[in-house]
């Protein structure tokens, strides 16, 4: 009896990963369980950073700003940190085939739809797990991902970037 669990007891092998990132610590935190459970042949790992709009920012004075001047060295400045970051997973894990993905909207909703586009089998992500007010107030990327992927999500919240009300 226990050798049949154990045989249907296996962890997925997960071909297509979703790491959405919006390249702070917080993020880069959760990519160790990322590689992880991309460690098998054949893992892609695609990489996802979502830059906001000018309605992302919710200040009426902001459309003054040359938006498109703006957008492009936010592009620049996201492209050559992915850059690094892919540099470094590729010095540690050489055939991981990776895919990068810089794309503009609300986070959530980008998420959600690079999972359907690409057709991930899982999402990781990094969430402060805030509770309450801040909740409240800031939303939570992670629950709306949670809610509406397509896939499986992993909601990592690393050590020392815990709950704080």
């Amino acid at each position: 009896m226990m050798r049949t669990q154990q045989r249907h007891a296996r962890i997925p092998r997960y071909r297509r990963i979703l790491w959405p990132t919006d390249l702070s610590p917080l993020a880069k935190a959760a990519l160790p369980h990322v590689l992880a459970l991309a460690s098998h042949p054949g893992a892609e790992l695609i990489t996802l950073h979502v830059l906001a709009t000018p309605a992302t920012y919710g200040y009426p004075g902001i459309v003054w700003l040359p938006w498109d001047q703006v957008e492009k060295a936010n592009r620049e400045a996201a492209g050559r940190a992915l850059d690094r970051l892919e540099k470094t997973i590729k010095r540690d894990r050489p055939s991981l085939r990776l895919r990068r993905v810089v794309t503009m909207g609300v986070a959530f909703e980008q998420i959600v739809k690079a999972a359907r586009r690409f057709k991930c089998d899982l999402v990781v992500l990094a969430t402060h797990g805030r509770t309450g007010l801040k909740h409240v107030l800031l939303g939570s990327v992670a629950e709306n991902v949670v809610r509406r992927a397509p896939c499986p999500v992993l909601a990592v919240r690393p050590r020392g970037f815990g709950a704080r009300g």
